[in-house]
C-alpha cells in the first residue's frame, strides 16, 4: 500500500542503551557510527560516510525509529553498506546491513516487473497485448469491450482497476492464500478504460506476478529466486511466504511509536499479493547487488524497465516498468519507494552518474517521518556525490488565470467502491490563487509538516515550486493535475458537488444534529411523563425513539471513527490488516442507516397524521434531514457493511 507520510521513533537515549547492552552481552557495536557490511568493495568517496552517520543517527533520535540501514553504489560498485540502530527492541539485536532482512513493501514492484520485463525481451509475453491471452489462472473481465488491459498498462499503473486493500493482508505467513486465489476473490471493478490515467495500482501489480508465472511455469517467488536473486548472489532475500528459516531467524522487527517512549510491533507484512509488496524481504547488501547489477549489467530487460512507457502529461515525468522518473535540480534518474505496517524504503538510481542509493527503516516514525527521512537522505546524498546543475530560466509563456485551476482534486488511485474511498475525503488537495500568477496548494506535499506549496507560473498551466529543488506541477486540458513528485498518481478535478468540503460539513451536521436528537427525545418523553400527559400514538413514539438510538449511533459512529484516524500509522495497520476498530465504525454505520430510514419515515407520516405541535414536527424533520445527510455521506464512503456496500459498490 502506498500512504502518504505519518509518523517516526527511537531516542538517542535508547540508542545509548542499545550500545551498552550490545557491548555487555558481546554484541556487535551499535552506536551512532552503524555497523558495516562484511564485504565493502570500495572505500566510500570523502565525506559519505559522515553525512550518512549523521543523518541516519539524528532521524532515529528525532522521529522515534528503532533501526535503519543504507547501501550506496558509486561508480558501478558498493561504496556503502551500513546497518544502525536495532533490529528487535526486546532482545536489542543490532542491524546487520548484510544480514538483517527488511521488509520492502512496494520496492517489491521493482522485481515484479524485471520479471516481466525478461519475459518481454526473451519474446514470451507481449507487453502490448491483452492479458487475458497471457493469463492462465485469472482472467480480466471485458468492462471496456475493444480496450483490453495489457501488461504495459499494469506496470504503469493505467490499467483501470479501482483500489481496494482493506483486509488484503495478514498478521502471519501461514494465513496467506495462493497469488490466483487472491486475484479472483478480491478483484477490484475496472473503473476506467486502460491508458487514460496513470493511478497507483497494487492489483495491477498482483495480476503481473500472475502473469509471470502462468508464462513461465514458476510460481512467482520461485521464478524471482531462480531467475534475478540467485543469480545475483542474493541469498538473504526472498519472497516466499513462510520465509526460509535462516532468512526468518534474521527478520527486522517493524514498529510504530506508543506514547513518549515506546513502541507497539507493526503487524500485516504478509498478503497473497506479493508481486506489489507483501511478504517480500532483503537486506541492504543484497539491495546493494541489486543495484550493482542495474548499474553495470547493460541486459535488455534492465534497459527496458528504465525507458518512459507513459507519460500523463509530456513535460513531466514519466513511468518506467517499476520505476518512477526523477528530476530534481538538473539531474535525472529514476525512483521508487515502498510503505507496509512498521517498514519504510527508498531507492534511486542515476544511471548516467553510476550511483544508486538504497534506505530502509524498521519503524514508521513520529508522524510517518520515516518515508520523508528516506528520500530526505537520498537527496542528501545525491547533492553530495552529484552537483546540481543550474536550471536555466524559462522564458515566461501566455498562461491562464490561476484562478482557472483552482478548485479541489482527489488522487485517481482513491478508491470508488471500497471503505478506501475515505481517502477521498481526508486526503483531497485543495488548490487556490495565490496572488496575480501563482498557486497555493495543501494536500499535495508528501510531507506532512510542510503541508502548504506556493507555485510560481511558467506558462501553459504549467507551475514551478518556490524555492530550492522544488516540484513542477501541470494541468491538463482534460482536468487533471499532475505533480512531478508522483507521477504514478495523477489528480482529478471534483465538481462542487464532489467538494470533500461540502461532504464533511454534511457528516458534521448530521453527527451533531442526530446527537442533539438522543439527548432531547428522551428528554420530551420524560418531561411529558412527569407531567403526566397522555403519551403521544405508539407509531410517533417509536418514530422518536428511531431518532434518539440514530443519535446514539451517530455519537458511536464518530467516536469510532476518530480512534481510528487518531493515529495514522496505526490505521496504516488496520486497513490493509483490519481490526476491531474498523469493523466497529461500518457496522455502527450500517446500523445508522438503517435507523435513518425509521427517523425519515417518522417525518413524513408527523406530518400527514398531524403528531405533535408545529414546532415538533419542523424540528423532528430537520432530526430526519440531518441523519439523511449522514447516512448519504455513510454510503458515498463506503462507510457501512454487506449488504449495503453490494449497494453503493
Amino acid at each position: 500500500m502506498r500512504t502518504k507520510p505519518i509518523r517516526a521513533l527511537a531516542a538517542l537515549a535508547a540508542m545509548f542503551t542499545i550500545s551498552t547492552t550490545a557491548l555487555l552481552t558481546g554484541a556487535a557495536d551499535v552506536h551512532a557510527e552503524g555497523t558495516h557490511a562484511a564485504d565493502i568493495h570500495t572505500a566510500a568517496p570523502p565525506g559519505l560516510e559522515s553525512l550518512v552517520d549523521t543523518a541516519v543517527t539524528g532521524y532515529l533520535k528525532d522521529d522515534r525509529i528503532p533501526g535503519a540501514a543504507v547501501t550506496v553504489v558509486s561508480g558501478g560498485k558498493p561504496v556503502l553498506t551500513k546497518g544502525y540502530g536495532v533490529a528487535d527492541v526486546r532482545t536489542r539485536a543490532p542491524v546487520d546491513a548484510d544480514r538483517t532482512g527488511f521488509f520492502l513493501g512496494s520496492l517489491a514492484k521493482l522485481f515484479t516487473a524485471q520479471s516481466a520485463s525478461q519475459l518481454v525481451t526473451e519474446g514470451r509475453i507481449d507487453a502490448r497485448a491483452d492479458v487475458n491471452d497471457h493469463l492462465r489462472e485469472a482472467t480480466v473481465p471485458d468492462t471496456h469491450p475493444g480496450r483490453p488491459v495489457t501488461l504495459d498498462h499494469l506496470l504503469t499503473h493505467t490499467a483501470g482497476f479501482d483500489s481496494d486493500l482493506v483486509g488484503r493482508n495478514k498478521a502471519s505467513a501461514e494465513d496467506v492464500e495462493p497469488l490466483a486465489e487472491g486475484l479472483t476473490t478480491r478483484r477490484p471493478p475496472r473503473v476506467r478504460a486502460p491508458g487514460q490515467v496513470a493511478a497507483y495500482d497494487n492489483y495491477g501489480y498482483a495480476l503481473a506476478g500472475q502473469l509471470v508465472a502462468d508464462v513461465s511455469g514458476q510460481d512467482f517467488p520461485t521464478y524471482v529466486d531462480t531467475r534475478i536473486l540467485r543469480p545475483l548472489g542474493m541469498t538473504h532475500s526472498t519472497f516466499a511466504q513462510p520465509r526460509p528459516p535462516r532468512i526468518a531467524g534474521q527478520q527486522a522487527r517493524g514498529y510504530r511509536p506508543d506514547g513518549a517512549s515506546g513502541w507497539i510491533e507493526a503487524k500485516g507484512q504478509y498478503g497473497s499479493w506479493s508481486p506489489a509488496g507483501p511478504g517480500a524481504v532483503s537486506t541492504a547488501g543484497d539491495m546493494g547487488r541489486w543495484l550493482t547489477d542495474q548499474l553495470t549489467a547493460d541486459s535488455a530487460a534492465n534497459r527496458l524497465m528504465r525507458q518512459v512507457h507513459y507519460r500523463q502529461d509530456p513535460r513531466l515525468p514519466g513511468l518506467g516498468y517499476g520505476y518512477e522518473e526523477w528530476r530534481r535540480d538538473g539531474r535525472t534518474g529514476w525512483f521508487k519507494d515502498g510503505d507496509i505496517p512498521g517498514f519504510h524504503s527508498t531507492l534511486l538510481l542515476l544511471p548516467s552518474h553510476g550511483l544508486g542509493v538504497f534506505v530502509v527503516f524498521n519503524g514508521d516514525g513520529t508522524d510517518g517521518r520515516a518515508a520523508v527521512d528516506g528520500r530526505n537522505l537520498i537527496d542528501r546524498v545525491v547533492d553530495h556525490l552529484v552537483p546540481a546543475r543550474p536550471a536555466t530560466p524559462e522564458a515566461p509563456r501566455p498562461s491562464a488565470d490561476p484562478a482557472t485551476y483552482t478548485g479541489s482534486y482527489r488522487a485517481a488511485r482513491v478508491s470508488r467502491s471500497s471503505l478506501m474511498a475515505v481517502e477521498g475525503l481526508v486526503g483531497a488537495v485543495t488548490v487556490e490563487k495565490d496572488g496575480d500568477t501563482g498557486l497555493r496548494t495543501t494536500g499535495l506535499s508528501l510531507d506532512a509538516q510542510h503541508g502548504e506549496q506556493r507555485w510560481t507560473a511558467l506558462g501553459d498551466g504549467l507551475f514551478r515550486e518556490r524555492g530550492a529543488g522544488g516540484a513542477t506541477l501541470a494541468f491538463t486540458g482534460d482536468g487533471l493535475l499532475v505533480s512531478s513528485a508522483t507521477p504514478a498518481t495523477a489528480y482529478e478535478r471534483l465538481t462542487w458537488r464532489q467538494s470533500p468540503a461540502l461532504h464533511t460539513a454534511l457528516l458534521g451536521f448530521g453527527v451533531a444534529v442526530a446527537a442533539l436528537g438522543a439527548i432531547a427525545y428522551p428528554a420530551t418523553a420524560a418531561a411529558r411523563h412527569l407531567r403526566r400527559r397522555g403519551p403521544h400514538p405508539r407509531a410517533a413514539r417509536a418514530a422518536r425513539a428511531a431518532a434518539a438510538v440514530t443519535g446514539l449511533l451517530a455519537v458511536t459512529f464518530a467516536a469510532s471513527l476518530a480512534a481510528v484516524v487518531s493515529d495514522a500509522n496505526a490505521m496504516m495497520e488496520a486497513v490493509p490488516l483490519g481490526s476491531p476498530l474498523l469493523t466497529a465504525v461500518t457496522v455502527t454505520g450500517t446500523a445508522l442507516v438503517v435507523t435513518t430510514l425509521g427517523v425519515a419515515t417518522g417525518a413524513v407520516a408527523a406530518w400527514q397524521r398531524g403528531w405533535w405541535n408545529r414546532t415538533a414536527r419542523v424540528l423532528f424533520t430537520l432530526t430526519a434531514l440531518g441523519c439523511l445527510a449522514l447516512a448519504s455521506m455513510l454510503l458515498l464512503y463506503h462507510l457501512v457493511t454487506a449488504p449495503l456496500t453490494w449497494i453503493t459498490g
